[in-house]
């Protein structure tokens, strides 16, 4: 008997063949079509991508959607010295500066967030940033070079790599730290240099006063001529306090900025024991972690296949009917 109600169909197409139908339909033009397709977020798709450059620009967090703007920190820039584009080649040495980028997508955003916090603080990192919701998470850290490595490993297995996305890119400071030896040269030349002057005038000035004094004493001078060499010798003390006070600043201006540099070496090295990182944490729908695991038009031709398999099944089922 024809139960069929659409009278453009078969009587024998059963209405999961119909649905099978409809679906495949539904999803080719959901992936086909931009307006109302769910795409894929880019940078997700399956597998971890790692970038390093040496002279890498540092990722930020706003190049990840909804990222707070300004959440990767910037490497160190040091007001002095200037860094030196022009390192010797023959020169080999890395100081280099990681910066980590991680995005992952899970159906539960707190959690995945937390645990993120977790392990940064399980592995003694330092948490710069963290804001949590519904659909968006997102943590920013510091973390010590020493302890990346296991870091890493833990931190990247809390999902799969298909829900995992990774940028990594170093900097070598080296062109910073030679500048800073350099000014580190300046720096303890100048301070041996004051030094240096300082001594001189000391002993300039002993001099002076030991022949001024002999003279002074010296009985066979008029009153008139020892008056005079008394004035030379206020005037000599009065001009050595003077300049020694004057070398006496100059030797802590140099001390000041050796230390200054110096400062900045320690800085310098510790930026580089540190890793910057991000981590940013995104909601995904069924849809679109469907889309992950059969990505192109698999999906639409997954649901073309059961339709023809149904069909042929509705189609022997009536055969059956019509010979019983």
């Amino acid at each position: 008997m024809n139960n069929n109600k659409l009278g453009f169909l078969p009587g024998y197409i059963s209405w999961l063949t119909i649905v099978l139908a409809l679906l495949a339909i539904l999803t080719f033009f959901a992936l086909s079509n931009p307006s109302v397709q769910y795409a894929t977020r880019m940078g997700f798709g399956g597998g971890v991508a790692e970038y390093s450059d040496s002279k890498a620009v540092p990722p930020t967090a706003g190049g990840v959607a909804g990222a707070p703007a300004g959440g990767m920190m910037s490497p160190d820039y040091y007001p002095y010295p200037y860094p030196n584009p022009d390192v010797s080649i023959t020169d080999t040495r890395e100081f280099l500066k990681v910066y980590y980028n991680a995005a992952m997508r899970t159906r539960d955003v707190p959690a995945l967030t937390r645990r993120v916090e977790t392990i940064v603080r399980g592995y003694d990192g330092r948490i710069d940033q963290q804001s949590s919701a519904e659909k968006y998470g997102y943590v920013s850290f510091a973390l010590s070079q020493a302890k990346y490595d296991a870091f890493r490993i833990e931190l990247e297995g809390l999902v799969g790599s298909r829900f995992l996305k990774v940028n990594i890119s170093s900097q070598n400071l080296l062109s910073q730290k030679v500048s800073i030896e350099e000014q580190q040269k300046q720096a303890d030349k100048t301070l041996a240099d004051y030094k240096t002057a300082r001594q001189n005038l000391v002993s300039a000035h002993t001099s002076a006063v030991q022949s001024l004094q002999a003279q002074i004493d010296n009985t066979s001078i008029s009153e008139s001529e020892r008056l005079l060499l008394r004035e030379q010798l206020a005037k000599e003390n009065t001009s050595y306090t003077r300049n020694v006070n004057n070398a006496d600043a100059n030797i802590k201006y140099a001390q000041d900025w050796q230390k200054a540099v110096q400062t900045q070496d320690a800085a310098l090295l510790a930026n580089v024991a540190t890793v910057s990182g991000t981590v940013s944490i995104e909601w995904i729908s069924l849809w679109e972690m469907a889309q992950l695991y059969l990505p192109g038009y698999w999906i639409p031709a997954i649901f073309a296949i059961l339709t023809l398999l149904s069909f042929y099944r509705d189609r022997r089922r009536a055969r059956d009917l019509d010979a019983s």
